[in-house]
Order: structure tokens, then sequence, then C-alpha cells
């Protein structure tokens, strides 16, 4: 019975997760419809994606320090609650300044909710368990991809815009109320008191997280330098166009969802090998398309299939190894953790822009392969990646409800 409530409980996370990341590139997927409706530039609309970015890097560490007293189950259903109010506020907008502010609503619970939502995952399933129920979550980032973007993508151009994201508040309140019903109550570990500045200095100075912080902003960096614009590397590479560049990135998504499986049963047991199967794993990815991919068409489409599994594993070996390093403050290291993969995004999609402003797109397919070598080195190093010793005592996991 119990593993089956916790089943529930982990099954609404990921559908949190699932919306959130929709939510978050709602823009991309509405871009032709949001700039006609408020009479403005397809990069103003980017804006909203570029500065969300920014709003979640800075705001979420101060964020979750704040927050640090609340009940783990508050936290989240508040979180995605904002992700609603963010989404009603968007549907009522007459203008761009309103959407501005619809998004920073959303941005600002964006960092706390992906702070939390692992290890609150943990602690249901048990922290022996943690990187485990990472991947079980963070299913619904990758079906985020597969399904809800280009789900929004088709309903916007079919239904309209408003409709669309009226349907994605809706489906954020559902989350919000099937939360509270599944999740029992999660006290904080810390909360007695409140984190000052002395607490938060600690935590991002803190040496033994160092490395994976370091690894996630190499590798998100080179990462994003050419996934932000894998369309075009479709249609330079494999020379797919129209729908048949949907058909090839639907077998992408599929694929990711298919290294997710794999990593989330591997990276407990292994975890430093299954970072270097990620790590070197989109290196290899991105040699292939750099040095047969312009030869070959099918070793292209091959390459970017496969681009996607060891893709898929990116954020849940890093969080897992964020779990298990940071024996306390948790959440806390999460955020710091997600402040540098904030900064990787930011970091990628402006060199690959760039490099596809200079034509030279290869120079970022080439910044990906070495960002991507130079993660392996940093994870063969690090004793972060390196499963811990086993010990007498073993973290229960927390009943859902």
């Amino acid at each position: 019975m119990r593993l089956s409530r916790t089943g529930a409980a982990l099954g609404v996370l990921s559908a949190a997760c699932f919306v959130s990341v929709t939510s978050e590139y709602l823009p991309v997927a509405l871009l032709p419809q949001l700039a006609s409706s408020f009479d403005v530039s397809g990069s103003a609309i980017g804006l909203l994606v570029t500065g969300y970015a920014v709003v979640v890097a800075v705001t979420v560490v101060p964020l979750v320090a704040m927050t640090a007293h609340w009940d783990r189950r508050t936290t989240a259903l508040v979180t995605v609650a904002a992700i609603m109010v963010s989404n009603l506020v968007l549907v009522a907008a007459p203008g761009y300044g309103v959407a501005v502010v619809a998004r920073i609503v959303s941005a600002v619970g964006h960092g706390v909710f992906w702070s939390v939502v692992a290890p609150v995952a943990a602690r249901l399933l048990g922290q022996e368990r943690g990187g485990r129920a990472t991947a079980v979550v963070f299913a619904g980032n990758s079906l985020a991809f597969l399904i809800g973007i280009p789900l929004s993508s088709w309903l916007g151009a079919t239904i309209g815009w408003r409709p669309t994201v009226l349907a994605v508040a809706g489906t954020a309140a559902i989350c919000a109320v099937a939360i509270r019903l599944t999740i029992g109550p999660l006290p904080s570990e810390q909360a007695s008191s409140r984190r000052g500045p002395s607490e938060i200095r600690r935590v991002v100075t803190d040496r033994s997280l160092a490395p994976v912080n370091l690894v996630t902003l190499i590798l998100v960096t080179g990462h994003f330098a050419a996934f932000t614009y894998i369309t075009v590397i479709v249609a330079d590479y494999v020379h797919f166009t129209g729908p048949a560049t949907s058909s090839l990135l639907l077998a992408h998504g599929a694929a990711g969802l298919l290294g997710l499986v794999l990593f989330g049963r591997q990276v407990d047991s292994r975890p430093q090998g299954t970072a270097l199967v990620v790590t070197g794993g989109l290196a290899a990815c991105m040699l292939a398309l750099l040095v047969l991919g312009p030869n070959s068409a099918s070793v292209a489409g091959v390459a970017v299939v496969l681009w996607a599994v060891p893709a898929a594993g990116v954020a849940v070996v890093l969080q897992a190894a964020v779990l298990r390093t940071a024996a306390r403050q948790q959440d806390l290291a999460s955020a710091v953790y997600i402040v540098a993969f904030q900064v990787g995004i930011a970091l990628g999609a402006g060199i690959g822009g760039v490099c596809l402003d200079r034509d030279a797109l290869p120079v970022a397919v080439a910044i990906a392969a070495a960002c991507g070598l130079a993660a392996v080195v940093v994870v063969r190093r690090s004793g972060a990646f390196r499963a811990p010793r086993p010990t007498s005592k073993r973290a229960s996991p927390v009943p859902p409800g």
C-alpha cells in the first residue's frame, strides 16, 4: 500500500515537472502567435525565455534560504500554484508589458520548485535511492519536450494561444491539488530557523559541491550551444526540413526517455560510471556530427537521435550528485546547482547564437564536444561522482500521505 501511494506521489511530482517545463518554454512554442498578438518582434518574445532564466538565476538562492522553514509539501504546492497564476495573468495580458510581469511571477517560483522537487522525491523513496527517485520525477521534464511543447505549438496554431495558455494553467491547478492530496506533510529539516548569509555562503563555497557545479556549468554550456539551434543542425547536417524535422525530433525525444530509464536504474549504484557515460556520450555524438556528419546525412541523423540519450541523463546525474554530496542543506545546495545550470543555458545559447550569426555552426558543435570532454576529466578526477561508502544506517523513506 505504501509503495503504491509513494508511486502516486512521485507521479504527481513528475506531472508538476512536466507542467513547469512546458510553461517555461511556452513562448518558444507560441512565438508567432504571441509576437502577432502583442505586435512585437520574435526576438522580444524570445526575451521572455532568456529573461525567465535570468530571474531564476538571480532569485533562487535567496528565495530558497527564505523558505527554508516551510513544509516541503507547501513549498511545492505554492510554486506550482505560481505557474497557474502566471499563466492566468498571461491569458488576460492586453500587451507585452503584462506578459513580462506574468513570466516574472512564474520565474520567481521556478527555481524554488526545482530546488525542492528532487529532495522531496528522495525523502519519499529513501535517500539511498535518491537517483532513481530523481529520474522518476524528471521524466516529466523529458515528456514536456516530447509532448508538452509540440502539443502547445499545435494547439496555439489550431485554437489560439490564449486557450492554450489557459489549458496549461488548468493543468498546473490540477497538479497543485494532487500534490495536496497525495503527499503528506514534509517538515523542513531546518524548520527551526531561517538561513542567514553565513549559511548561504557556506553552501555556495562548499568545496565538495564545487566539482558538481563546475561539471554542470561546463556540460550545460556545451550542450545548449548546440541544442538551442538543433533545428538548424538538422537542416544543415541531416538535410531535413518541415515535417521530416518534426519526425526526427520526435525520435530524439523518444531516445531521451530511453536514456532517462537507463540512467535512472544505474545512477545510485554506479554514479561515476553513469556520469562518464553521460559526459562522454555527449562528446561522442558531437564529434560524430562534426567529423562524419558533413559527409553522411544518415550518420548525422543517427547522431542527432542518439544525442538525446546522454542528454536525458545530464540533470539526473548532476542532481543525484548534489543530493549525495550535500548530506545537509540539500535544497539550498540544489539552488546553487540550479544557478550553475541556468548560467550554462544562457552562456550556451549566447555562444551558439554568435556562431550561427557568423555562419559558423560547426564551431558551436566543436565547443559542445570540447565541453563534454572537459566534463569527463572533472568527473574522472572528482570524488563527488563516486559511490559513497556503505554505512550501517540507511535512510528510511517517508510515507507520502
